[in-house]
């Protein structure tokens, strides 16, 4: 008993930190609550991408060698086929050369000229003087075995002979005509070869199919390049907006709409442009689809390759009831100050507003979730 009356002060403090668990309890109870408003609402896409010239292409290599020169820098100005790089090239010139050399002896073996057809020509003549003379003889022998002064025996030996001569000369002409069709033709043979191999030394000597100005240069003397790989870049015209938008988003996506462009080289600045193309077809390479877009106030100065942010615009709604989205309850819930949790139909939503299609009004009280 002595023990209990000797405790008074600390059933004060007891009390104490009872009254205090009380209010702070109410104040914790206690919950934030808005009524629905009316917003005119800008809906719009993200997109990234970057800022490039109109004809923009790079110059790859179709083989593989070491760069033996690079004719450019960044910032030079290029015609159409100025010589950009060229490659190490012994193997396509030695086989150029070989090709030449079959060419050139093609070429001799098919001449009026040749050896071969001299000699066949040769047989030619021949063989007309001697069916001259056998038609000589053969019709002095028709004569005679008219008269019987030769036998029909000797008669029909001479008459073969002679078309012997006459068969023996038909080959030989045919043998000259048939030789010197394969002689032109191995001529047109070797030239195809020689054109190949032309064509072939021809890629190791990277040109440029477009005037434009030298935007990057990639490579340099001495280093491998392999098939494919770019060696510059060159560009012309004027500088467009290139833009990757999502699968999710590419069906809101129009021609003409206004677009809010954020540049990473003038990062206090947004700049108006608009959708001026949509291309066709999924981009598997950036995994997303492709827009194109033109300013409308252009920057002072733009650099090809420079990275942006857009924002499309793709609706632009007035006198729209929203919440805040933050006080949805169960996603398409709002809990109202008696308690009641009301089934609403929402429209679009961002990480700030939700638009409510009905369920509530503007005179409803709502409480945010705890």
């Amino acid at each position: 008993m002595n023990n209990h009356k000797n405790r008074p002060f600390n059933n004060g403090k007891y009390a104490l930190f009872a009254i205090l668990f009380s209010v702070t309890l109410f104040s914790c109870t206690k919950q934030e609550s808005t009524t629905p408003e009316t917003k005119d609402i800008k809906e719009a896409v993200f997109a990234s991408g970057h800022i490039e010239q109109e004809n923009q292409y790079t110059v790859s290599s179709t083989v593989e060698g070491i760069v033996q020169t690079i004719s450019v820098k960044e910032g030079d100005s290029v015609s159409t086929s100025t010589i950009i790089a060229t490659l190490k090239n012994d193997v396509s010139s030695n086989q150029l050369d070989d090709a030449l050399a079959v060419y050139h002896d093609a070429v001799n073996n098919a001449s009026e000229n040749s050896p071969r057809l001299q000699q066949i020509q040769t047989q030619i003549n021949q063989a007309k003087q001697q069916l001259a003379l056998d038609q000589e003889n053969y019709t002095r022998f028709k004569k005679l075995y008219a008269t019987n002064s030769v036998s029909q025996l000797e008669f029909e030996k001479m008459e073969l002979q002679y078309h012997a001569a006459q068969n023996n000369l038909v080959a030989l002409q045919k043998s000259y005509t048939e030789t010197k069709d394969a002689l032109r033709l191995n001529v047109q043979r070797s030239l195809v070869q020689v054109n190949t191999s032309k064509s072939m030394l021809a890629d190791y000597k990277l040109i440029t199919p477009l005037a434009g100005a030298v935007n990057n240069v990639f490579k340099k003397q001495g280093e491998l390049i392999r098939k494919g790989e770019a060696v510059a870049e060159i560009g012309s015209g004027a500088y467009l907006i290139k833009l990757f938008v999502s699968e999710d988003d590419i069906t809101k996506i129009n021609i003409g709409q206004a677009i809010a462009v954020s540049i990473n080289t003038y990062t206090n600045s947004v700049f108006a442009a608009k959708v001026t193309k949509i291309y066709p077809a999924f981009n598997k390479t950036e995994q997303s689809y492709v827009l194109e877009a033109r300013f409308i106030e252009r920057p002072e100065k733009m650099f090809s390759g420079t990275q942006l942010q857009a924002n499309i615009e793709t609706a632009n709604r007035q006198g729209v009831l929203v919440i805040p989205s933050e006080y949805l309850l169960k996603e398409h819930y709002v809990l109202l100050e008696n308690g009641e949790e009301r089934n609403i139909e929402i429209g679009s939503k961002n990480g700030e507003w939700t638009e409510v299609i009905s369920g509530i009004s503007d005179k409803d009280v709502i409480v945010k979730p705890k």
